[in-house]
């Protein structure tokens, strides 16, 4: 049975548990995971960009949608679902757990070690980034965000709130 009204949007630097998270908390919700990587990307992740315009309306229409769980690090993408947000989770991990997740995980993407080592590099910038996909954007959408939220800063933190946020469901539903 699915959830109604739950529209949980999660967001946080690349290995931070965003897409581990995201996929269990919907699936044990029964709601649909909604990963921006695979809307901005055309074909697998890393690929070719598609047209932000193009991403941000898909974002918006599947934010209007009645639940979801909507997980990603593009800060510009995140003011197109934070309307219906119900909830915002901030993965604020330690950079050097991100880049041990990464690692641990692989390349996901070209296979290329070149662009494995420049993701790395990227995981390590988030808190000094000056961009939309930086801590600092995060943490600001965050703050503004009037809805329930929370800041998960450590592993064991997000399989506690997995468990207290679903605990309250129903076996199989």
């Amino acid at each position: 049975m699915m959830a109604d009204g739950v529209r949980v949007l999660i967001t946080g630097n690349g290995g931070s548990g965003k897409t581990w998270l995201g996929q269990r908390l919907a699936e044990r919700l029964s709601v649909p995971l909604v990963r921006l990587d695979d809307l901005y990307w055309d074909g697998a992740y890393g690929g070719r960009e598609r047209d932000r315009r193009v991403v941000f309306d898909e974002v918006a229409t599947r934010a209007a949608e009645p639940s979801w769980v909507i997980e990603g690090v593009y800060g510009w993408l995140l003011p197109a679902a934070l309307p219906h947000a119900t909830e915002f989770i901030f993965l604020d991990l330690p950079v050097d757990a991100c880049l041990d997740n990464v690692r641990r995980r692989g390349n996901q993407g070209s296979g290329d070690e070149a662009a494995f080592a420049a993701l790395l590099a990227w995981v390590a910038e988030y808190p000094n980034r000056e961009n939309s996909n930086s801590r600092l954007t995060h943490r600001r959408l965050w703050d503004g965000f009037a809805g329930s939220r929370e800041i998960l800063r450590h592993r064991d933190e997000l399989d506690a709130y997995l468990n207290r946020r679903t605990s309250d469901r129903p076996a199989g539903g």
